[in-house]
């Protein structure tokens, strides 16, 4: 059948009426604003658009919001790395429109060009390939992403620099609690944390420095909150969430119901600790960023009685320096 010719006008005449008599059965479920997949997580990701999208009760259309958790994780294990998100969204579409193929083929006999149709027109919908597949890149994209082996690899390679965020944060959480209070010391500061960090942890990786620490603080602050918060929630066998996310091993559909949790713990940390340094540039930024859900306390993670005590008389020097000047 040759294109623009009678016979095409008529069938894709036709298609279009099939799709307009689903829509009429199927009504969409698609949740968000008006702005398409593509213009807030593909051609420039907005997380403040996804975690928005991924707060809302219920579900969107098909692979929706298991395709943005993908990336919204990946940005929260490394912020600044703009192609990994993608790759993990790509990687997360692929394995859903896969296992709707095989339930099709399977449905209907290993007969595939059946149940491509059926899972079309039933199971996956036009929004799915309208939206994210075909905007994407299509079957070209998906050959070209990394497998996820390689994906799972990269994430844990690229990721290192949020678990030194995630401690500073620790300790800045722990001041904020034990010793703000006091008049003794002072509001937590980058300048004095990041030197505490090879001090609380000298055994183990050789630790990076205070001027290397800073810089890892530098590129994981816009969502720290987060990372430190996905830290707090312990989801199985004394992994965090945090754990899976640098493994590349969490799923909406697994873990959905760990997301109230995760951003009320995000807010809280936003407008309870990093809002309380001296720095609170970052705290106000994550508050723009995340939902608007009820702040969710949790307390501060657990620190050796010397640790505290190290943690103490850095911040009481730092503080008593200060006064001198």
């Amino acid at each position: 059948m040759v294109a623009g010719s009678e016979g095409g006008r008529t069938l894709v005449e036709a298609w279009q009426d099939v799709q307009r008599r689903l829509a009429e059965q199927q009504p969409s479920q698609r949740q968000g604003g008006i702005r398409k997949f593509a213009e807030y997580a593909w051609d420039k990701f907005d997380a403040r658009e996804v975690a928005s999208i991924l707060a809302l009760p219920g579900d969107s259309y098909f692979a929706h919001k298991d395709v943005l958790y993908e990336g919204f994780c990946v940005w929260v294990a490394c912020p600044n790395n703009v192609t990994l998100p993608k790759h993990g969204m790509v990687l997360r579409a692929a394995l859903h429109l896969d296992a709707a193929e095989q339930f099709g083929r399977n449905r209907f006999d290993g007969i595939g060009q059946i149940g491509d149709i059926y899972i079309r027109t039933n199971i996956v919908g036009p929004e799915f390939f309208e939206e994210i597949y075909y905007p994407i890149g299509g079957i070209l994209r998906i050959a070209r992403s990394l497998s996820r082996a390689g994906y799972r690899a990269k994430l844990a390679d690229e990721s290192k620099g949020v678990r030194y965020a995630v401690r500073v944060a620790e300790i800045y959480h722990h001041h904020v609690e034990h010793l703000l209070p006091q008049k003794t010391f002072g509001k937590p500061s980058l300048n004095t944390a990041a030197g505490l960090v090879s001090e609380l942890d000298p055994a183990g990786d050789k630790l990076p420095g205070e001027r290397a620490m800073k810089d890892y603080w530098s590129a994981s602050k816009q969502s720290v909150a987060l990372a430190y918060s996905a830290q707090s929630i312990i989801v199985k066998e004394n992994l965090s969430l945090l754990d899976l996310i640098i493994q590349g091993k969490t799923t909406w559909r697994a873990h959905r119901q760990f997301v109230p949790t995760w951003f009320g713990r995000a807010r809280y940390v936003a407008e309870h600790v990093l809002c309380r340094c001296a720095e609170t540039e970052t705290g106000t930024n994550t508050l723009q960023l995340l939902p608007d859900v009820p702040a969710e306390k949790f307390n501060p993670p657990f620190f050796t009685e010397q640790q505290a005590a190290n943690i103490a008389r850095k911040f009481e020097r730092n503080k008593i320096v200060e006064r001198l000047k």
